[in-house]
């Protein structure tokens, strides 16, 4: 919808820093955790980034985290 583009969401200060992975970056990534796709976190294709990003089903997302109190941390998540 229209209404969707009126605010552009990534610039938020709650929003985390995501990030598309290369499939070279996604099969590094299983990779190294020895760990297949379907059992990375989901994240809908319904939702607002994967809307914003265009994502399409079996992309992965690299989700940082950060904070003022605590240390920033990294997720990955696989759109479903």
């Amino acid at each position: 919808m229209i209404t969707d583009l009126l605010v552009n969401i990534t610039k938020h200060v709650l929003k985390p820093k995501h990030r598309v992975l290369t499939d070279k970056e996604k099969g590094k990534l299983l990779k190294k955790y020895n760990i297949e796709e379907k059992q990375l976190p989901r994240l809908s294709r319904k939702d607002a980034i994967s809307r914003y990003h265009g994502l399409e089903k079996g992309q992965v997302v690299k989700v940082t985290y950060s904070g003022d109190i605590t240390e920033s941390h990294v997720t990955y998540r696989c759109i479903w």
